[in-house]
């Protein structure tokens, strides 16, 4: 079975530009797993490091990325060590299930509240949350980093609704083992998530450059660095 529907040619974009086929990848913000095994798909001997807090999203992630190349840690990244407030994200479905989720069962993907759940974040001021908020564990990059030895990290991808800024900042002098980073902007629904520009500028100020060809330009999107300096 594939995985990669719509987005072979994203994934081929990221096998160009990282030009090996073991890439140490770090993906903070797994979601259910999704993007993880597109980039198994994509890379035969890769190394996949995945930071995922949502307990919902936690378990249909365990039930169906089962392969030794991916190590998942149940925590948020951010800028400290602790506990934080998470901000549980949901929707009632009113219809099928996303095309891009058709590989999860109805019954879990209603039973375990799960449409929308790609929302939830460490961040206040989405409007579609749950009532109750949960506590999770929250760690920095450069301590985990340091901890496990990791050593060079190939693709930093960073999809945290929001709470980006903190990520970055919780990189740390680590920030400088990092090749390559993918991150979304513009979700400004979050209290702190940065604009277009602010994303740019902190990252070139952290010696990182923007590959202009491969970043989306709307109010918000994606964006591709390549660490210059």
């Amino acid at each position: 079975m594939t995985y990669m529907k719509k987005y072979k040619r994203k994934f081929n974009m990221f096998k160009v530009v990282l030009n090996k086929d073991s890439p140490v990848i770090v993906e903070i913000g797994s979601h259910y797993g999704e993007d993880t095994l597109r980039f198994l798909e994509t890379f035969e001997n890769c190394e996949i490091h995945c930071f995922e807090p949502d307990p919902r999203n936690i378990n249909i992630f365990k039930k169906y990325v089962n392969d030794s190349r991916v190590k998942l840690y149940e925590i948020a990244l951010s800028d400290s060590v602790g506990t934080a407030e998470f901000f549980q994200s949901f929707q009632t479905n009113e219809g099928d299930i996303p095309d891009k989720y058709d590989w999860i069962t109805p019954e879990e993907y209603n039973d375990e509240r799960l449409n929308n759940s790609g929302s939830s974040s460490l961040k206040k001021g989405y409007q579609h949350t749950l009532n109750e908020t949960i506590s999770v564990e929250t760690d920095r990059f450069d301590i985990w980093h340091n901890n496990n030895q990791i050593g060079l990290v190939d693709l930093a991808w960073i999809d945290v609704q929001g709470a980006e800024r903190e990520v970055i900042l919780g990189m740390g002098q680590e920030i400088k083992n990092i090749k390559f980073i993918w991150i979304e902007y513009g979700e400004t629904l979050y209290d702190g998530g940065m604009t277009r520009k602010e994303t740019v500028e902190l990252l070139n100020s952290l010696g990182f450059s923007e590959i202009n060809e491969l970043s989306d330009k709307g109010h918000s999107g994606d964006l591709l660095f390549r660490r210059i300096s």
